[in-house]
């Protein structure tokens, strides 16, 4: 598979169907919906730049901003973005701002730029799986709301 033969399976992606969630106990349902799960192989890596991913997450949140809008929802979302280590992989997700936290266990870093995940993911060298010696003490997370206006 080439670059744009990848780009092109990432527009499902973009345009993926939204749950939102109407109170607390749709969390887990809110985060088994709303997970879109991207790897690479390093062949594939080599072909693609910060700005190419950046430019299919930006069309990621506008989509996603226009089913909140339009959705009978009174709150907002929130879409999270991080690199899942021992999966090799990078991970999208939104849940609904009603929600106290994030849904991870250990500690988390938030970013208020996407830029440094997009380029450790594409920079990576654990395409296969992240090696034993890697410490996992904080994951950075890239976090951003997406209101109902």
């Amino acid at each position: 598979m080439n670059k744009d033969d990848f780009l092109i399976e990432l527009e499902d992606i973009v345009y993926d169907s939204l749950f939102i969630g109407s109170h607390k106990d749709d969390l887990n349902k809110e985060i088994s919906a709303n997970m879109w799960s991207i790897s690479l192989s390093k062949q594939l890596a080599s072909q693609f730049t910060v700005a190419d991913f950046m430019n299919f997450i930006h069309k990621v949140i506008e989509n996603r901003q226009q089913q909140i809008l339009k959705s009978n929802s009174d709150h907002g979302m929130l879409l999270y973005v991080w690199i899942d280590w021992q999966a090799s992989r990078l991970k999208l997700n939104l849940i609904s701002q009603i929600h106290e936290r994030l849904p991870f266990s250990g500690k988390i870093e938030i970013l208020d730029e996407l830029e440094p995940i997009i380029n450790e993911f594409i920079h990576s060298s654990n395409y296969d799986g992240l090696p034993i010696d890697r410490e996992l003490d904080r994951v950075k997370v890239f976090l951003i709301s997406l209101p109902k206006k």
